[in-house]
Formats: C-alpha cells, structure tokens, sequence
C-alpha cells in the first residue's frame, strides 16, 4: 500500500522549519493542509539540530525522540516514513507509540482496563442520571480525561470547552456525575486493584520516567489534558516539542485549553497552515458544508476551499440498496489504475458486508488497515478501514457507502424532552468524523444510502454540491 505523503517542505512549510530552539510550538491545519507531512519534516529539523551538537561533544550523548500518534493506524503509516531518516544513525534513539502502547511500555501496568470495559462500567453507573446514558458515559470520559485525579472537583465551575450547550449541565447535575457515576467508578477500580488508560496518562504526568529531546504529537486534537501533562513531564530541560492538531477535526470525548496543561503559547510559536494540499475544491467544499453550524475553538480550521489545490469532479452521492451500492463502486474502482492509485472503502462501523467477496470476485486485492500498527507492504492499493483508522491517512479515492441514517443519526434531548442536534456535541462529533473521513480523498469521493434512510448529515449538504446517481 503506498504511502501518498510528500515529504518535500512547501514555502509555507519551510517558514516553520527555519527556527529550531526549545519549547512548546503548536502547528494547526485544516484538513488536507500537510499537517503530518509538517510533523514529518518538523521532526527532522529538530534532530538534526541535537545531532550536530551532540556529535559537536567529546562524548556524545544519543539524541531521544518521541513521536506519539493518537491511533495504531496512523503510527504504522508515518512509521514507514520516519524510521528511513534515521535509519543507521547511533546517536538516535527513537521511540514511536501510540500514546496508549507508551504508557503502559513506561509503566509496565498490569490489570488494565480497556476502553470498551470502561464505558461498560461507567454505563452500569450511569442509570441514575435522567439524561441520556450515552450522553453520561460521554461526558464522564471527557470529565475523566480532562481534570487531574485529585482535582476532579474543579469541573464544577470549569466552562466545558468543546462539548457544545445541550444538555445543559449545570452545578447540580455535574456534582451528581461527580458523586453518582466518576466516584463510584474510580471507587470500583481500587477496591479491584485495576487501573485504565486515564489513570497512566495521570501517573506519567506526575512521575518523570525519562527526558526526550524531541518531541512530536500528530493528531493532538484526539489527547486528552491529562495526556498532554503527561508528554509534556517526559521533556528534557531544552526539549523541543510540537503539537499537530485540528479541532475541527476532533473525534473523541477529549478537550482542552493550553493554559490549562501548562502551556503558554507565544505567538511565534503558533502557526496555521492554510493551503489545502490535497484536495479538489469540490471535495473540500463537501467536506466543509457537514460542518456547518459547529462552532470551533482557537484549534479548529475550516476545511479551506478556495485554496484547495485545484478543481475536479464533484463528489457522488448514490441512493440505492447496499448491494447496489457495491456494484457501483467495484465497477468504479475497476475503472481505476490501481498500479498508480489508491483506494479507501471508509465506514464508521467497519460493515463491508457484500464489498469482500465482490473485489474478491473481481481479483481485486485489498488489505485491512484498521488498527493495524505496521503500514502493509505488499502492492495492494484498495483499503479497507474504519472512518476512525483513516486519521491522518491520505488517499486518491475514498468511498463510504452503507451510510444509512440509522447508522449515522444522533439526536440529543434537551430538559425539556424536545431533541436537538445542531448543538449536541455527539452529532457534532459524527459531522466532523464523516467530514474528516472525506477530506482524506484527493481526487473523488462517493457516498452512498437508500433514499428512504437519508442521513440526517445530508441536510447540510445543499444539492449543487454533488452529483445523484440512483443505482
């Protein structure tokens, strides 16, 4: 499967590379804007940097790299590139995890609980709120991720940056999430002498395990706070560490504010990149119209299409039964030089029910990159992956079809009982995913539904912005 970032700095990119000194730099972009190739080339100035000092001295010291990713996907994808700069360099001692897979290499924990294990027992709790549990489980998870263990309370007062207006949660309602639901649990974990991912992340922020001189975080808008004060204890004096990232492109119960986890950004330490790379204007177009109406933060970036690298085709939305679905797409793809081209059959619940044996049937080889931590070798250039897996990853086509709104609709409800989605934030977080999800395309995208199961997301979409096919 070929890896499609261009790893030769833009003008706009060598501006950030021209400084190399110590501290917090924060580098934004929408999607499509070259934020990991800019992590990529990031990192190689800045090791380049400690490796002329360190060879400068009469004993060198090797030069300790970090580069975190938020999943294993996108670890094995910037893997395959990173790992080359370095490679038969001694003085280079780089460790590259998914935070999660760091954590636990640092503290060698036992007796983990996975992340399904915590919403399980944080929805056994969650029963005693009059809200919706999964609104509960949601909110507890941001709550957890966000203050400091010892500091739980602070969320009575603190603005929920991130998580949108609806439900409204007030002191009252945040104090019995506090004592009817996050307490009970943490309650549940010590008396079983059990620990989970958040609780890592907080002994890492508090206890100092080792000192990197450079340090790279792709994807930060999906780290925790608690994950942030972590990476940031594990610097050395003068480490440079930077920070990619795109709220608008968020996809977790995860939110902060750098005040909060220490830092203080100086304006030449904060950029934003604003060219879009990678797409066509029509593909960003779409991509930005699902976010329409969501509001973004000092760390989120529109999908920016007017300056999208060029023009192209519109993308394709078909309306049809799934099975019809797969024809059309095989039958597009076939089309296809996949010898110069890849291809991405995204969905958010990993269904490529029909799709398999179909490309099967057709000789068409794939492979599945879902969680996978080493990027794939062999010459297939058809992926199949979860919406979630594709983070970070670029490719010339991208297909999600079986989008039906049973699969795709949330709808929150406010005190009042009347359902709200604009503002929910897990509906706005389904938007963001999708749209992310798109602007992975370079070249086109498909959609596809039946018309009788239209997903509430396509009512942003006004109807210039792509073509209808029936199938």
């Amino acid at each position: 499967m070929k890896a499609l970032i261009n790893v030769r700095p833009s003008p706009e990119q060598m501006a950030l590379f021209a400084r190399s000194s110590a501290g917090v730099e924060v580098i934004r972009g929408a999607a499509g804007s070259g934020k990991t190739t800019t992590a990529l080339l990031k990192l190689k100035s800045s090791a380049g940097f400690y490796l002329n000092r360190a060879k400068k001295r009469p004993h060198p010291v090797p030069v300790r790299i970090l580069v975190l990713t938020f999943n294993r996907t996108l670890r094995g994808y910037i893997a395959e590139l990173t790992e080359r700069q370095f490679a038969g360099e001694p003085l280079v001692n780089l460790d590259f995890f998914t935070f999660n897979k760091w954590a636990k290499h640092l503290t060698d924990a036992q007796n983990i609980i996975n992340i399904k294990a915590t919403v399980d027992y944080l929805n056994g709790f969650a029963g005693a709120m009059k809200l919706d549990r999964e609104f509960v489980i949601d909110e507890a998870m941001y709550v957890l991720g966000r203050f400091e263990p010892d500091k739980l309370d602070d969320y009575l007062t603190a603005r929920r940056d991130g998580r949108g207006v609806t439900p409204r949660m007030e002191k009252p309602a945040r104090q019995r999430l506090l004592d009817e639901v996050i307490r009970p649990y943490n309650a549940m974990k010590k008396a079983s002498n059990h620990v989970d991912w958040n609780d890592l992340a907080s002994i890492i922020a508090t206890k100092k395990m080792c000192e990197y001189d450079v340090i790279v975080v792709d994807e930060t808008q999906d780290f925790s706070a608690n994950e942030i004060r972590a990476v940031l204890n594990q610097r050395s004096d003068d480490a440079t560490v930077t920070f990619v990232l795109d709220s608008a492109q968020r996809i977790y119960s995860r939110n902060f504010i750098w005040a909060e986890v220490g830092v203080t950004l100086r304006p030449e330490k904060s950029s934003t990149l604003q060219t879009n790379y990678r797409n066509t204007k029509e593909i960003a177009r779409f991509a930005s119209a699902l976010l329409t109406g969501i509001t973004l933060d000092d760390n989120g970036t529109m999908p920016n299409f007017d300056s999208a690298r060029s023009n192209g085709v519109k993308p394709v939305v078909l309306l049809g039964d799934y099975p019809a679905q797969v024809k059309y797409a095989v039958d597009y793809v076939r089309r296809i030089n996949l010898e110069t081209e890849s291809v991405a059959f995204l969905h958010p619940r990993i269904w490529f029910r029909d799709l398999k044996p179909r490309l099967q049937a057709h000789g068409l080889e794939y492979v599945e990159l879902t969680g996978d931590p080493n990027w794939p070798q062999g010459s297939e250039n058809i992926a199949l992956c979860s919406v979630h897996s594709s983070k970070g990853l670029e490719f010339d086509h991208v297909i999600m079809i079986g989008l039906d709104g049973s699969i795709l609709d949330i709808s929150g409800v406010d005190e009042d009982g009347e359902a709200t989605k604009d503002d929910y934030e897990l509906s706005a977080r389904l938007r963001r995913l999708i749209a992310m999800g798109i602007g992975r395309a370079r070249e086109s995208v498909i959609l596809g539904f039946k018309p009788s199961d239209t997903p509430d997301i396509m009512r942003f979409v006004a109807n210039d912005l792509y073509t209808e096919v029936k199938v």
